[in-house]
């Protein structure tokens, strides 16, 4: 039987070193100069078995900053009707949200397909990135049906916008449609994240609804392939 590659035995060499917690900065791996060195072999070899590690989800690279040991992924149940923020706090974890931009605009055609809406309706975009223990996993956009949701400028965008159309607008989103995609992180999305184009990804589209059937929020989340395990749960009636 032929010997596994060299870079699955470095692979293995390099697990080890981070479930003994041998580390030199916890959660942090070292230089890859420093590994190569450590390990005798080169930086291509080297790159092969972290690339592995990160294919498995146990590593994580920064852009410019290095490779970090993951933390133990966010259980994302699509079917569940809570924000963000709520299904972060309740797994014990600590959610962030930065806002990078909000502003009025006309729908473009795709948008307006989406809110069922004309071309050149009055629609709102938010833009924001959000954090889980001060990482940064996904960034979305937002776009909203601006008839329903006057003065909207105002409110906070670093909360739940569910809240916000619950408690200002008295609008419960009742009916979602929710898509689930692998997708490699492009330019825009790839620079948002701070990682590089081509970097492995999960799209996420969500078009909320009233019981009514008006169509009030469309979402585009572009996340880090290596978060979240999605769990659905079905109950038989």
């Amino acid at each position: 039987m032929a010997a596994p590659a060299f870079y699955l035995t470095l692979r293995d060499a390099l697990l080890d070193l981070i479930q003994r917690d041998q580390l030199p900065r916890p959660g942090c791996l070292p230089a890859e100069r420093w590994l190569a060195e450590h390990f005798q072999t080169t930086r291509v070899t080297l790159r092969q078995a972290l690339t592995q590690l990160e294919s498995e989800g146990v590593i994580y690279r920064q852009h410019r900053k290095g490779w970090f040991v993951a933390p133990k992924k966010l259980v994302y149940e699509p079917v569940q009707d809570v924000s963000f923020t709520r299904y972060v706090t309740a797994q014990g974890r600590v959610p962030q949200t930065e806002v990078l931009g909000f502003v009025q605009l006309a729908a473009e055609e795709r948008i307006a397909h989406q809110l069922e809406l004309q071309p050149g309706d009055p629609v709102y975009r938010l833009i924001r990135r959000r954090f889980i223990d001060q990482r940064l996993v996904l960034v979305e956009r937002v776009w909203m049906n601006a008839r329903y949701l006057p003065q909207l400028e105002q409110q906070r965008f670093d909360q739940s916008l569910w809240r916000v159309f619950e408690e200002v607008y008295g609008i419960q989103l009742i009916d979602k449609q929710i898509t689930l995609t692998p997708t490699a992180l492009q330019h825009e999305e790839a620079a948002a994240l701070c990682v590089t184009p081509g970097s492995p990804g999960l799209y996420i589209t969500r078009r909320s609804a009233t019981a009514q059937g008006e169509v009030i929020e469309y979402d585009e989340e572009y996340w880090l392939q290596d978060v979240m395990t999605v769990r659905i749960t079905t109950q038989h009636a």
